[in-house]
């Protein structure tokens, strides 16, 4: 028995639209904050900020995401743009290169030139959001990744129109979303930064299979996205982690001029006990003279010297070297032998 069905059951332009909701943002980089000076600042991760679901797939720091794109539509899943947010929450401009539409003081959009000095400037950057499905976590909806990046911008779409050349369509087709590392460099400085870019890492059975199924694709339901979330990154608390700026404290305490250190003080040298010629030499003095004065009994030296203590052998030396300085005056120390070694 079927139920009752009225006359008017669909508005037009309103009942026959579809759209797919937004599911979460992934991130590719956190806000730190200092801990010395409490200010905000950008830093970028090599790795994906995935919500708590999808880490739970790929862990908490993925490198590589599984993707799908909803509708065969550049323009919807990957819109770009400049933008200037000024100090407000939303763009106050925003354009392509060549025309722009900024607010006036009445809070209504004009169209003006594009680019202006506030490209120069960097305050008007670049901004792009590219729409993801995930289909290993949710194909309920959409993620959203906000890009800057120009080299990540043209991978992107170099990906995209890659894949549509070889299917006839990207949407719906298995992709990888991968950040890869790309040296960089910007005023002399070398720098390395983790760019996105799109891959269809299918065979050619695969290629085939998923051109047999364009037309379906393409000729079935097609689902609205929903506006991309466009914050200014300065006002965007999503991405704040509370971390202690260790790099700028380290460079801050690099910059300061080190306090020396006190020096321990040097060890004064002993000075050489010397030998008075007046008074007669001991028995000890007497056997390393005669050593000395015979000085092919180096062995003997030698000897005593290794079976003195630390002190001893400091007050051998002094002798050695005073009894040496007289015996070389009285010529008794044959040539050569003047330096003999202990």
């Amino acid at each position: 028995m079927k139920g009752f069905k009225g006359e008017f059951t669909r508005i037009k332009g309103v009942s026959e639209r579809r759209r797919l909701p937004r599911l979460g943002k992934i991130r590719l980089g956190v806000k730190k904050v200092s801990q010395r000076t409490g200010a905000e600042y950008p830093s970028e991760t090599p790795y994906f900020v995935v919500p708590v679901e999808v880490a739970k797939v790929y862990g908490e720091k993925p490198v590589e995401l599984d993707v799908m794109f909803a509708i065969n539509d550049i323009d919807i899943i990957f819109p770009q743009k400049y933008t200037w947010y000024g100090v407000s929450k939303g763009p106050k401009c925003i354009g392509d290169g060549e025309r722009a539409m900024r607010v006036n003081e009445e809070g209504v959009f004009e169209s003006r030139e594009c680019p202006c000095e506030l490209l120069e400037s960097g305050d008007c950057q670049r901004r792009a959001h590219l729409m993801v499905l995930l289909p290993h976590v949710s194909l309920g909806g959409v993620y959203q990744i906000d890009i800057g990046s120009y080299h990540s911008i043209v991978d992107i779409n170099s990906g995209l129109e890659y894949i549509d050349a070889l299917v006839g369509r990207f949407a719906m087709v298995p992709c990888k979303l991968r950040r890869m590392p790309r040296e960089t460099h910007a005023n002399g400085k070398k720098q390395v930064h983790y760019t996105l870019s799109v891959h269809f890492d299918g065979n050619v059975e695969m290629l085939n299979a998923l051109r047999e199924n364009t037309q379906r694709v393409l000729m079935g339901p097609q689902f609205a996205l929903p506006a991309p979330e466009d914050i200014n990154p300065a006002m965007d608390e999503g991405a704040v982690i509370d971390v202690v700026d260790e790099e700028n404290e380290i460079a801050e305490t690099e910059s300061k001029p080190k306090e020396e250190e006190p020096r321990p003080p040097e060890p004064k040298e002993e000075e050489e006990p010397k030998v008075d010629p007046a008074r007669p030499l001991t028995k000890q003095e007497q056997e390393i003279q005669a050593r000395l004065m015979n000085c092919t009994d180096m062995q003997g030296l030698t000897k005593i010297f290794n079976n003195l203590t630390k002190g001893q052998r400091q007050k051998f030396l002094g002798l050695f070297n005073n009894i040496k300085k007289s015996l070389k005056q009285n010529s008794e120390i044959p040539p050569g032998e003047e330096d003999i070694p202990f």
